[in-house]
Parts: structure tokens; C-alpha cells; sequence
């Protein structure tokens, strides 16, 4: 065969690769309603999702550890975990790929072209930081989705990024979305993510760690803002070590 001809192959292959990647999440991205809260997962969107979240870490050169999965209760539950950069829902996902999650997220990430509308079909959920009633409708809504069993949910009590790595005060009101759903709390840490973009394009290992699991009994059995007293301070602990 050419040299010329193998040269050309080796890159083209790459380079349509590339044109995959962004194509079909485009087309695809157009068939979503960029207002629409969904109330069921698409198989489709979420495989697509993961494919690109996969494809996102590998260039990242994300090393995920996942550590304590054991611990994850079957059927569905509501994820907590501290938060310290934008890559911290895109290690969970992959890493908890088989638990289907959906995050609350704010409400800029949900409007970034393709991306945002392909994470919204997969049920993640867009929340105005600020407005009261805008909170009280996604937590409904996500303890709707937990009922239905469409899927599980995770987000970040801190309410925003820390860029501190110390962890921030909780909104407690978000873990209202276990009581409820009537489901168990799986509490989270995670660490590395903050090196992500400083370490590109050396490798950099994020840690990501189930370090307890909240019965729906107990969850139910305490006001929120004392449950959130308490997970807050056992995450702290676990962060500390």
C-alpha cells in the first residue's frame, strides 16, 4: 500500500472520529426542549451522555479511583458530595454509570450549546440559585423522578464550587429531596478534581468516595437542617484525612 495512502488514513480516521463527536450531539441536541423539565430518562440520550463524558475524561487524562460502592444501596437514592469543580459531576457519573444519575445543577451549565440540552433529556435538572420558588420546584420534581423510579439524583448541598478545597456551609433544604422520595441519602467525597485543569496535560487521579449511607427511616426521622449539621460534619471528618 501507498505510504502516502497509510499516512492519509491514519489522519482521517482521528479527524472524522472528532466530526462524530460533535455531529450527533448536535442533531440529536435539536430534537430536546431546551424549557422542559423531562419526567423520563431517554436510553439514547443517556448512552450518548455517557459515551461523551467517557471521551471527555479520557482527554482530560482523568484517572478515576471509585471507592465504596459496596455501600450503595439498591434502588434509588439521593447522592450528596462536596463540590470543587466542574468535572466533579462527570467523575460521579461515569464512575456510578449503573445508578443512572441525573444532577441539579445551575442553570448556566443547562444552557451551553448541545451539551446542555443532552444532559437535560438525560432528566438533569437546572436551578436558579437564588429563587426560592424555582428551588422548592426542582426539589418536587426531582423527589417525582425518584418516586417514579426514572432515576437517582445527586447534588451539592454546599450550593457552589469551592475554590478553597474547604468545604462550604450546606443548603440543607436539598436533602428534603430523600425525605420526600422516601429513599436513602448516599453521602460522597471527592478530591483531585480541582488539579484537572492546572495538571492538563499531565494525568491527574480523582479520588471519589462513598463514605456512608443514610436509611430512608432515619433521613425522614430528622428535621433537615439537623440531618445536614450532621452529614456536613462527617463529610468535613472524611475530607480531613
Amino acid at each position: 500500500m501507498n505510504p502516502l495512502l497509510i499516512i492519509g488514513i491514519i489522519i482521517l480516521i482521528p479527524v472524522a472520529l472528532f466530526a462524530l463527536y460533535i455531529f450527533i450531539p448536535f442533531v440529536a441536541g435539536r430534537f430536546v426542549n431546551p424549557n422542559k423539565l423531562y419526567e423520563t430518562d431517554s436510553p439514547f440520550f443517556r448512552g450518548l451522555l455517557n459515551a461523551l463524558l467517557r471521551i471527555g475524561l479520557f482527554f482530560s487524562r482523568v484517572k478515576i479511583q471509585y471507592e465504596g460502592d459496596e455501600k450503595v444501596p439498591s434502588g434509588r437514592f439521593l447522592l450528596i458530595g462536596n463540590h470543587r469543580s466542574n468535572f466533579d459531576p462527570l467523575v460521579t457519573a461515569v464512575a456510578m454509570k449503573k445508578y443512572n444519575l441525573s444532577f441539579i445543577s445551575k442553570k448556566e451549565n443547562l444552557t451551553m450549546p448541545v451539551f446542555g440540552r443532552i444532559v437535560r433529556r438525560a432528566c438533569y435538572m437546572p436551578l436558579e440559585r437564588d429563587d426560592p420558588r424555582d428551588a422548592l420546584t426542582i426539589i418536587n420534581h426531582s423527589a417525582k423522578l425518584i418516586k417514579n423510579d426514572v432515576c437517582s439524583v445527586g447534588v451539592y448541598p454546599e450550593g457552589k464550587r469551592s475554590f478553597t478545597n474547604e468545604l462550604l456551609p450546606f443548603h440543607a433544604g436539598v436533602l428534603k429531596i430523600a425525605q420526600k422520595a422516601n429513599v436513602p441519602i448516599v453521602v460522597s467525597t471527592i478530591e483531585g478534581t480541582e488539579l484537572v485543569r492546572d495538571r492538563f496535560p499531565r494525568k491527574t487521579r480523582v479520588t471519589l468516595r462513598i463514605i456512608d449511607v443514610v436509611s430512608a427511616e432515619d433521613a425522614k426521622a430528622k428535621r433537615s437542617v439537623e440531618l445536614g449539621e450532621e452529614l456536613y460534619a462527617e463529610m468535613k471528618q472524611a475530607l480531613g484525612k
